[in-house]
């Protein structure tokens, strides 16, 4: 019978293994099909569909702004047509999330995560130290991966609801402005100031150039606002996450990842300048 020590080296060394035969052919085909998984792609779907009609809006209103008498509003058309530079960043951020959650999910059960628990079982087992560290930080930054998309959309749906709504409100104000200025410049009424209809149109008080000006800005406001708040719910929140997840799996398992240390490579380059600058000057002398 096998002594009790060996008994434990030997469940040691097993239990990794088991737990990388679970992740391959268990936990990869179930954990992407819960309804965990499944809520955050559908959030991130709903986010991309927000983010491709805030750009059509704000674009419209940039157009319909353009469309007004004088040019005098023409800035203010080019600063909501720039706010489209930022919604491409979001897009891309959104499809990132979007491929972790359809292909990195069951990658990391498939592939990463049993890497990580074979190389911690054939470390434990040869008695190498270096190949259980590197096999513990790749099975856990495995596990970060999984679980960082999907809790930072349920915090955000949970935390942001009241900003997530403002950014709706903004959308539907950024379009029915477009609307109603198309409105106003193809009126018939001839005889009434461009003013007088947008001030019928809006519903409010327009007078002059500064009063239509001061309205332009507030939109523009509201929507520099609300890219503000999607770009913290849709990049700053999950990078944090990530930050997150990683220090805690860190303290867990007193695990530390250690960032590149550059500064050997950076005093190497500055030696190699050194010496570059002294073989030109004994060339010069």
């Amino acid at each position: 019978m096998l002594s009790v020590q060996k008994s434990k080296w030997l469940i040691r060394l097993l239990i990794p293994v088991l737990l990388a035969i679970v992740s391959l052919f268990i936990l990869s085909e179930k954990i992407p099909e819960t309804k965990f998984v499944q809520t955050s792609l559908e959030s991130v779907e709903k986010s991309k569909t927000t983010v491709m009609e805030f750009a059509g809006a704000t674009l419209a209103t940039s157009l319909a702004i353009s469309a007004l008498p004088d040019d005098f509003a023409t800035p203010l058309a080019d600063s909501l047509a720039d706010m489209n530079k930022y919604f491409v960043f979001i897009l891309m951020v959104l499809f990132v999330e979007r491929l972790i959650l359809m292909k990195g999910i069951a990658i990391s059960f498939r592939i990463i995560i049993p890497i990580g628990c074979v190389l911690y079982a054939i470390g434990y087992g040869i008695k190498k130290e270096f190949f259980v560290n590197i096999g513990k930080k790749i099975a856990l930054l495995g596990l970060a991966l999984v679980l960082v998309i999907p809790c930072s959309t349920h915090f955000t749906n949970y935390v942001c609801a009241d900003y997530l709504a403002y950014v709706d409100e903004t959308i539907a104000d950024t379009k029915e402005g477009s609307d109603t200025i198309n409105e106003a410049v193809s009126g018939e009424d001839s005889e009434q100031t461009m003013f007088e209809k947008l001030s019928g149109a809006f519903k409010t008080a327009m007078q002059g150039v500064k009063d239509l000006l001061n309205y332009f800005h507030n939109m523009i406001k509201k929507c520099i606002n609300s890219i503000a708040i999607m770009i913290v719910t849709t990049f700053v929140l999950p990078l944090v996450n990530l930050f997150f997840f990683k220090w805690l799996l860190g303290e867990l398992f007193q695990i530390r990842f250690a960032a590149p240390d550059f500064t050997k490579y950076l005093k190497k380059k500055d030696e190699r300048n050194t010496a570059i600058e002294h073989k030109q000057k004994t060339n010069e002398d």
